[in-house]
């Protein structure tokens, strides 16, 4: 629910990403107070009251400001009798904002039951896929900051859904290419250093190419970066998925914007589909299938306790290995 509907009731603010949550409570304070807050704003910590106390905070009048806002941090640490919640919940103070925020409030409790069923919920949760992609877009639009597609999929690789730190890389990324040309991917990668992971996309676009080699060494960086060997596996098994998926919607002569729905592809990246689908044609359904079923033993070995590089090195010497007696499809690559 948007948190700029109403300017003052009960709201609550759930979930684990403090960047979202003080993005939410800023709306809710400007929306309740304004900026001029000396008076009118009263912060506490959850953990050092009890929710009569809260509520009477709540309740208190002001001399000095008409309308005013109290911020309960740390709000799953409450303690005391909620008895007076549900009267407050159905009759809040009028011209008042309280403020609740809590990254995983015990549900449980009645508390929390009347209060998120009541108040105006906003969540703070971790954004992923589509919506980390938009958001990043969104803010690389208002920084008027241009980055080519694969520079967008470098940071986000690279930084993941921390959007406290991709914020940040973004502060650096905008400083570099300041009056600068679209930054590339080769740009975005030299200014976010070698702090995080090598992307993953590098690594399906050798797999998808059969590149053993280099396949085989960006997986070495990345277990080196502290990556998992079974989320490498896992990478390039979606890698593979996508070419069995383009393959079988070419025979069906599938449409451009089919293909990209199939495969999961955002609009910002629909310039890699004739890659893709290239690839897709340097394989026959049996060299697919023959490669998906090395991961999977791959994947099994290292659960099992084998040795995450030797299984990956068979794993991939086996996927890319070329076979005998299937035609390859040769196709175009500009639909």
């Amino acid at each position: 629910m948007s948190p700029a509907k109403r300017s003052d009731g009960v709201f609550a603010i759930v979930g684990p990403d403090t960047f979202l949550a003080e993005e939410a409570l800023e709306r809710l304070l400007r929306a309740a107070i304004g900026s001029d807050r000396q008076d009118s704003l009263q912060v506490v910590r959850g953990e050092e009251q009890t929710w009569s106390s809260v509520l009477d905070a709540a309740r208190m009048r002001s001399f000095f400001a008409t309308r005013r806002a109290v911020v309960v941090r740390g709000a799953e640490g409450l303690k005391g009798a909620d008895d007076e919640l549900a009267g407050y919940l159905a009759d809040p103070t009028p011209g008042i904002a309280l403020i609740f925020m809590a990254v995983k409030p015990d549900k449980r409790r009645t508390a929390w039951k009347s209060l998120l069923a009541k108040a105006e919920q906003v969540t703070a949760e971790p954004l992923k896929g589509q919506r980390l992609r938009a958001r990043v877009l969104e803010e690389l639009e208002r920084r008027q900051l241009r980055i080519e597609p694969q520079g967008v999929e470098e940071i986000l690789e690279r930084v993941g859904q921390d959007l406290r730190r991709l914020m940040g890389e973004l502060d650096k990324l905008e400083a570099f290419g300041e009056g600068q040309e679209p930054l590339s991917a080769e740009s975005v990668a030299a200014v976010l250093g070698r702090g995080f992971a090598r992307p993953f996309y590098l690594l399906g676009d050798a797999l998808g190419e059969r590149r053993a080699a280099d396949v085989l060494a960006l997986a070495q960086e990345l277990m080196e970066d502290g990556e998992d060997a079974v989320k490498i596996l896992g990478a390039m098994h979606r890698s593979l998925r996508q070419l069995r998926a383009v393959r079988a919607l070419k025979a069906k002569k599938a449409s451009r914007e089919e293909l990209a729905a199939r495969i999961g592809l955002p609009p910002n990246m629909l310039f890699k589909l004739p890659s893709i689908a290239e690839a897709a044609g340097r394989w026959t359904d049996t060299e697919l299938e023959a490669a998906v079923n090395a991961l999977g033993r791959a994947d099994r070995r290292v659960k099992r306790g084998s040795a995450a590089s030797v299984a990956l090195t068979e794993a991939v010497a086996e996927a890319c290995r070329k076979r005998e007696g299937e035609a390859r499809s040769a196709w175009p690559t500009g639909r």
